[in-house]
């Protein structure tokens, strides 16, 4: 029961490889399902440079979930004339609890950062964070995906995207490492990924910016 709560508040809510900020006065809901999580992100940005917002994460492989205030911070951009990469810092702080068993609330909180590139043909960004859940696990994950766009859209249209992404848990004992193929679609100021792993899990992103 509580897993299927946890889906349709994904897809209700709703990524991660995207950009954690946007215009100033934007809010933004994003939400993630891949192999090992599902996790949901709503941020306002008060300024061009950094937002604020809750992050909530369901871990599957020990059935715990997280509750984060969290802060997105660019510390950097570059604009060049035909291309443009960001710099990132991330960091959350909250509690986390068991779904099944003891229901006590532990402190936790992560730190990490993240850097994307791209062009009208070519994408690609990186992103590594640690995260502490006192009594329940510590780990560092490193994501990323690169791809082309097969064609240039006007200002308006769909955009495609093929992209290959990856997720990297040293600290897991099983599936340490995922990857696969996804497709992106975006239209307007909205995002749709959806793509499967090498362990035929499904990929599937979203953001809305408002």
């Amino acid at each position: 029961m509580y897993k299927l709560i946890f889906l349709v508040f994904f897809l209700l809510s709703s990524t991660v490889y995207s950009r954690p900020v946007s215009y100033p006065g934007g809010t933004t809901f994003m939400g993630m399902n891949n192999g090992d999580r599902v996790a949901s992100h709503i941020h306002y940005s008060p300024k061009y440079f950094y937002s604020i917002g809750y992050r909530f994460e369901y871990w599957k492989n020990k059935d715990y979930v997280n509750h984060f205030l969290q802060g997105n911070y660019l510390l950097k951009r570059f604009n060049e004339p035909a291309s443009q990469a960001n710099i990132y810092i991330k960091s959350g702080v909250g509690t986390s609890t068991y779904l099944e068993g003891t229901k006590d609330y532990n402190k936790s909180y992560f730190i990490g950062s993240s850097a994307d590139w791209e062009t009208q043909r070519l994408y690609a960004n990186y992103a590594i964070r640690y995260t502490d859940v006192d009594k329940i696990e510590d780990f560092l994950l490193q994501s990323g995906a690169a791809g082309f766009a097969p064609y240039i859209g006007d200002y308006g249209d769909l955009h495609t995207w093929i992209l290959y992404t990856f997720d990297y848990n040293k600290d897991k004992s099983k599936k340490k490492l995922s990857h696969g193929p996804k497709l992106r679609f975006f239209k307007s100021v909205n995002l749709l990924e959806i793509g499967i792993n090498n362990n035929k899990e499904l990929i599937l992103n979203l953001i809305i910016r408002f």
